[in-house]
């Protein structure tokens, strides 16, 4: 009698609902979940409104599922939509393989979802701490809308355009690219429903890179112009060699700069080591050793490129310990 193998059923990997049932039951965790949810996010923007931490809610009537992706300006965020469709997206397939396979198998998490976590989740965070420091400086054009009546068209507009309405680019290739990467994410997990896919390096990385581009447009985006540099008064008027000498004007300190960086001043062509304590408005400097006498112009420059001039502004005058040569 010929050998034969026998497969019994459950003794290796147990299995737990049929495949259609776990999809079914899977989108109705999740919806409830989303519910849940979005009831929460609502209530939390009203409680600050009503403390007067947010805007004045004017979208009682509005669907809660919007709150959980709108901006504090009541716009759909695109870095918290990314955010929560990636989000929603594991969160299903995993219940599916939990439904259906009862156990998750072994390496079912590819590490390139960490990525597609972590960047969407990292950029709604830095995204709204850039956006809180514009609106505290007072470099932000934000302005708050209502969402009261908000539809899908809505919402599509308002994440592929920027605060006044105009299409953006950023923020459309930020959206594209996560739509294409979730579209494969379900094509390959609905052929193989049993493991999270492993989607293309190249797809990650683009989705990954979009994200970075988007933070770094938003730093951008609303920040105030530097002020122009002037110059007014020179304080005195002449000395020696080695003297001090006050520069007096507006925007003279490079506010930009993480440290406040201090401006370059030449008299004469030479380099004014600058003392301390300069602000926006005056900057005190040591008249150069080398410098004859002799009327000389004085400029000051700014580390992110603007410069201003006073011509003949400083009158170099002898050291008092060299004698004047008589005729």
């Amino acid at each position: 009698m010929a050998p034969h193998s026998c497969v019994v059923s459950g003794s290796t990997t147990p299995h737990g609902l049929s495949l259609a049932i776990s999809y079914w039951l899977a989108l109705v965790v999740l919806i409830v979940l989303l519910v849940l949810l979005a009831f929460v996010a609502r209530g939390a923007r009203k409680a600050q409104a009503a403390q007067g931490q947010g805007a004045e809610d004017e979208s009682g009537k509005a669907s809660p599922f919007w709150y959980v992706v709108l901006g504090t300006d009541n716009r759909v965020s695109t870095s918290k939509l990314q955010f929560a469709l990636w989000t929603l997206a594991l969160a299903y397939a995993l219940l599916v393989i939990a439904f259906h396979d009862a156990v998750y198998p072994p390496g079912s998490l590819d590490p390139r979802y960490l990525l597609l976590i972590g960047f969407p989740a990292g950029a709604a965070v830095s995204a709204k701490a850039i956006t809180t420091g514009q609106i505290n400086n007072g470099n932000s054009s934000k302005t708050t809308i209502s969402a009261k009546g908000k539809s899908i068209g809505t919402a599509i507009s308002e994440i592929v355009s920027n605060d006044q309405g105009d299409l953006d680019l950023g923020d459309t290739q930020y959206f594209v690219f996560n739509l294409v990467a979730l579209t494969a994410f379900f094509i390959a997990f609905f052929h193989n429903p049993t493991s999270l896919p492993v989607l293309p390096d190249t797809l990650v990385g683009l989705t990954s890179a979009s994200a970075a581009a988007y933070v770094a447009k938003k730093a951008t985006v609303g920040a105030a112009p530097a002020p122009p540099l002037t110059l007014s008064a020179v304080s005195p008027l002449k000395g020696p060699p080695g003297s001090a000498v006050s520069i007096f004007g507006s925007g003279i300190v490079n506010t930009a700069a993480p440290d406040g960086s201090a401006p370059e001043v030449t008299m004469g062509g030479l380099t004014a080591p600058t003392r301390a304590g300069f602000t926006a408005t005056r900057v005190a400097v040591t008249v150069p050793a080398d410098l004859p006498p002799g009327t000389v112009d004085v400029q000051v420059a700014t580390s992110d490129g603007r410069a201003c001039l006073m011509s003949a502004a400083f009158e170099v005058t002898a050291p008092a310990n060299v004698p004047v040569a008589h005729g």
